[in-house]
């Protein structure tokens, strides 16, 4: 007469052996990442030991007032909110209406338009600390996949150096709004093997990998359940141990 609790067993070896199969992949996937990015300091991904810190806006040469500049600009404008900003040293007011921004000179008064490619390559060239020279300046009107959540237009700003380095700008302020280089590239690529969210990068919520985190954790739980099942035959002669 066979033991009762021997199907039992072979049902759970058979589900965790072929669980362990479908996992195996993803689980070396998320210990080889979480080592990765786990061995970079995020300063380093984040490019910010190529980064000079921004001017200080010149606040003491502002003739014009928050007010006057409200009222000079145009009548979408007029119930916006405010708030101060630069460009390079020259102060600036920015005006926010829903998902409408104004600019407009602290100094002079004056409505900002888009920076020229010689002005944002004396910005670039000002914030940027590593040892390449200024490959190229681009203004973008799609935006690159590296610097998802960003809105075009933008200017790239790309540095001949073993970083591969891009720096990403406000069109009008010349904010410095990203810096990418190849270490944050690579980070990149394991945070979406870890997080398993292949298209976009950002969604650590989304159903793949809450089943694979879920099956896993059967996987764990499954070998907790066979060990039971061993120790139960270590405490009882005569069952067998195979």
């Amino acid at each position: 007469m066979a033991f009762p609790n021997l199907r039992r067993e072979r049902f759970w070896r058979q589900l965790h052996f072929y669980l362990g199969l479908v996992l195996s992949l993803q689980l070396v996937a998320w210990f080889a990442s979480g080592v990765v990015m786990s061995w970079f300091e995020i300063e380093q991904v984040r490019g910010e030991h190529l980064q000079s810190p921004a001017p200080a806006a010149r606040w003491s040469e502002a003739l014009v007032t928050p007010a006057a500049a409200v009222a000079q600009a145009p009548a979408q404008f007029r119930q916006a909110q405010l708030s101060l900003s630069q460009r390079g040293t020259e102060p600036v007011y920015q005006l926010q209406q829903d998902d409408q921004q104004l600019f407009i000179s602290a100094s002079s008064g004056q409505i900002l338009q888009p920076l020229a490619a010689n002005e944002v390559q004396i910005l670039a060239q000002q914030r940027y600390k590593g040892t390449g020279a200024l490959r190229s300046a681009e203004w973008l009107t799609q935006t690159p996949a590296e610097v998802r959540g960003l809105t075009a237009p933008l200017w790239q700003v790309q540095f001949a150096d073993a970083e591969q380095t891009a720096f990403y700008f406000h069109p009008i302020t010349g904010q410095l709004l990203r810096v990418r280089t190849d270490t944050w590239r690579l980070y990149d690529f394991f945070w979406m093997l870890h997080i398993m969210d292949y298209q976009d990068r950002s969604d650590f919520n989304h159903p793949l990998l809450i089943i694979s985190a879920g099956s896993a954790l059967g996987f764990t739980l499954g070998g907790f359940v066979l060990l039971g099942f061993r120790l139960a035959r270590l405490r009882r002669p005569g069952l067998p141990t195979t």
